[in-house]
């Protein structure tokens, strides 16, 4: 073969991958994240205000489709007294991407500093607004665990939280070392109804534990559970957590390993608040848990 064939021969073959390449990165869009349809959002833990005072609280969003489902509180740690509760429902059909509001509720996550803005601003001004930056965790302190196909848990330790409160005429600026960060997201082919119990608790210690509880027979893992202690490194846990009820407000929340007991007084009751405990322990003021049972209904087919 000629060099001037040889030459040519070669620059086709340059030619040819060259196009092919091109050609495949304009077939092939950009994969990028896409936010669950069905799922719900769990903030959890405690903070502190400027004297010190102590408060537990939650803030929960349900999703499912374009149906939302918004629940919050604030107890305080002083009294173990119910101040603030707030709960609405609401359809969104078109829905931005993480940045949502529900009745006087809201929450957005913000990519840029990776961190969440939520709470609740009521009539009366009472709530709360918080924000929680998830960076700087270590890399034991996000955990997503599989409670069956199509069903993740993603448990996280976030870092600093602040921001405010108010439980009556006077705001209060208010922050926070641990946040428990929950999200469970559920696969658009799910065909039966899943109820999903979660528990989030921080003791005084800045130690934390998580467990969820799903009861059917093709879960992968029907409970599962974690201890992180302050720095996000894991400690041994059993993977069972136990909650029984004593009478209409208090219950007792047991741990295998580490051998825990915590007696807790469900602030909710006098709310008339189902399905849900919030308080503190009666022997550990400083420890605080939230439980809640979730049903994920089967999607609708359009």
């Amino acid at each position: 073969m000629s060099p001037i064939r040889c030459c040519a021969f070669l620059f086709g073959i340059i030619f040819f991958i060259s196009t092919s390449l091109f050609a495949t990165d304009e077939t092939k869009p950009e994969t990028k994240p896409i936010d669950p349809t069905i799922g719900s959002w769990i903030f959890s833990g405690m903070v502190d205000n400027e004297s010190g005072e102590k408060y537990g609280y939650f803030f929960e969003m349900k999703r499912q489709g374009d149906e939302f489902h918004a629940k919050a509180a604030l107890i305080d740690g002083q009294t173990n007294q119910l101040v603030f509760f707030y709960e609405d429902k609401e359809k969104i059909e078109q829905a931005a991407s993480l940045d949502w509001h529900v009745g006087r509720s809201f929450m957005r996550f913000n990519p840029i500093n990776d961190s969440w803005i939520f709470g609740v601003k009521g009539k009366d001004k009472k709530g709360f607004n918080f924000k929680v930056d998830m960076l700087k965790q270590s890399n034991h302190s996000n955990e997503t665990l599989v409670l069956r196909p199509g069903v993740e848990l993603q448990a996280v330790q976030t870092s600093q939280l602040n921001g405010h409160i108010q439980v009556d005429e006077k705001e209060q600026f208010v922050t926070g070392n641990k946040t428990w960060f929950g999200k469970l997201a559920l696969s658009d082919n799910q065909k039966d109804p899943h109820d999903i119990s979660t528990t989030f608790c921080r003791l005084s210690d800045d130690n934390g534990f998580y467990s969820a509880n799903m009861k059917e027979r093709d879960a992968t893992s029907a409970a599962v559970a974690g201890w992180l202690d302050p720095t996000g490194n894991r400690v041994k846990m059993s993977q069972f957590v136990s909650i029984k009820s004593l009478d209409n407000e208090q219950c007792v929340l047991n741990v295998g390993l580490p051998k825990l007991t915590l007696k807790l007084l469900n602030t909710l009751k006098a709310d008339g608040t189902s399905h849900a405990i919030a308080g503190f322990s009666k022997e550990n003021k400083d420890a605080f848990c939230f439980v809640t049972e979730q049903s994920f209904k089967e999607k609708a087919t359009v």
